[in-house]
Formats: C-alpha cells, structure tokens, sequence
C-alpha cells in the first residue's frame, strides 16, 4: 500500500468512526465498533478524472459496510453490504476476466453514480456520499 493511499484510508476512517477507535483485521477489514467495514481506495486518473474502478470480491459480502474512497479522503462513499450484495448478485455483472469471483464496478464521481452491470445499470450512490456511522 503506498503512503497516498494509507494516509486517505486512515483520515477517512477516523472520520467516520468518529471518537471510536478503528481495528485492522485483515483483508482490506477493519471493525469499528460493532461493525466490520472493507475499504477501498482508487488513486486519480488523469485521463479520466472524477472515474473510478472498484471490485466486489467475497471478502466485501462478509462486512457490514462498503467504503471507497476516491481519490482523496473528502471523496468518499459509505455504503450498506445490502447494497453490494445487490450489485454482486446481479444476472449480468462486469466480472473480472482473472477472476471469476470478482465482480468490477465503475463510479463517476462527479455524478454520483456507479455502474455495474451490462447495459449500463447503475444507481446513484448520493445518499452515501460521505456518511457516517451508524447510517
């Protein structure tokens, strides 16, 4: 993990974990409080600014919430495994050539919306734009 992204990774979570402290369990997982969160954190892309790629791997649908970051720390979606469970679950996922378990998705940022499946399904990710703990 580079320094850009641990250091986004850490503010982030100290944000939403509030005055509770923050465990690393493994696996891109951390608990806070009661809940387990698995975090993912995409870097700019100059040649496509405000987009992002994330994936959907088992290690996501066993957490309570989703967190990616994009970007930066003040970027940031924080979401329900309900609602990743949705995007995994679908018939027709974008699903990683390597691997058949991963399932990829593409946010727009400056739109709030993320697409995950052919044909252009998406969803508009605004009500877990930056929230916190509970939601």
């Amino acid at each position: 993990m580079n320094y850009e992204s641990y250091q986004a990774k850490q503010v982030t979570l100290q944000h939403i974990a509030g005055t509770m402290p923050v465990v690393d369990i493994g696996n891109a997982t951390v608990k806070i409080g009661q809940w387990l969160i698995h975090l993912r954190f995409c870097s700019d892309n100059q040649r496509a600014p405000g987009k992002y790629k994330f994936n959907i791997n088992p290690n996501t649908l066993r957490s309570d919430y989703e967190l990616w970051i994009c970007g930066r720390p003040q970027h940031y979606y924080f979401m329900p495994v309900s609602l990743m469970k949705e995007f995994y679950h679908h018939p027709e996922p974008y699903v990683d050539s390597y691997h058949p378990n991963i399932h990829i998705v593409s946010v727009d940022y400056e739109q709030h919306k993320v697409t995950y499946a052919r044909g252009g399904t998406s969803t508009n990710l605004i009500q877990y734009l930056c929230t916190v703990l509970p939601i």
